[in-house]
C-alpha cells in the first residue's frame, strides 16, 4: 500500500492544480471544486487548507515566486550578463507552445486580476517586479547604469507582448522569431 500523502503534500498538489487550472481557463472561471478534483481530492478537502479562493491566489503567487527566483538563481551561474539575459529570453522559448495556447502564466495571471485592483493586483504583479528588477540589475552589469530600468522594461514588454499576440493568434512561432529579434536587440547593446 502506498504511504498516504502528508498535509503539505495534499496542499502542494492543490496548489500545482490551481496554478494549471487558473492558466488554462483564468481565475474567474476558476472554482474551488474544480481545483479539488483537478487534484483528486474531496471538494470539501480544498477548505481544510483554503479558505477562499484569495488564498488559492496568494498560494499561486507564492508558488510562482519561489520557481521564478530558484530559476534566476540558477542563471546566476551563467558566464556574464548576457548570458543571463539571454537564458530569460530562453524560458519563452521553451515555454512558446504553452504560452501560445494559454499565454504567459506570470503575465495572464497578472492582467486578469489587475482588473480587480488591491491586493490582488498587488500579489500578482510581485513575478513581474521581481523579474523586472532582476534584469535591470543585469543590464547595469553589462555597462548600461542609466538605462538599464528602461532596458529591463523593453526585454520584459516584448516577452510579455509576444506572448499574449501569439496566444491571440494560436500562433507559436511568434515567440521564436521575436526571441531572435531580441537575441540580436541584446548582442548589439
Amino acid at each position: 500500500m502506498a504511504p498516504r500523502p502528508s498535509n503539505t503534500q495534499r496542499q502542494q498538489q492543490l496548489v500545482e492544480a490551481a496554478s494549471r487550472l487558473v492558466h488554462q481557463q483564468g481565475f474567474a472561471e476558476t472554482t474551488l471544486a474544480a481545483i479539488a478534483s483537478q487534484a483528486q481530492m474531496p471538494s470539501g478537502s480544498i477548505y481544510y487548507y483554503f479558505r477562499n479562493k484569495d488564498d488559492v491566489v496568494r498560494a499561486i503567487v507564492e508558488q510562482r515566486v519561489f520557481e521564478l527566483e530558484e530559476r534566476l538563481r540558477g542563471f546566476e551561474r551563467l558566464a556574464s550578463p548576457r548570458d543571463m539575459l539571454d537564458a530569460v529570453i530562453q524560458i519563452w522559448q521553451e515555454d512558446s507552445e504553452v504560452d501560445a495556447r494559454y499565454g504567459c502564466p506570470i503575465g495572464s495571471l497578472c492582467y486578469e486580476l489587475a482588473k480587480q485592483g488591491g491586493e490582488k493586483q498587488q500579489l500578482a504583479s510581485q513575478p513581474l517586479r521581481i523579474l523586472l528588477q532582476w534584469c535591470e540589475a543585469r543590464f547595469v552589469a553589462v555597462g548600461h547604469r542609466n538605462r538599464a530600468a528602461d532596458l529591463a522594461l523593453h526585454l520584459l514588454a516584448a516577452l510579455q507582448g509576444i506572448s499574449l499576440i501569439a496566444n491571440a493568434l494560436s500562433d507559436p512561432e511568434l515567440i521564436r522569431r521575436e526571441n531572435d529579434q531580441l537575441r540580436a536587440w541584446l548582442a548589439d547593446l
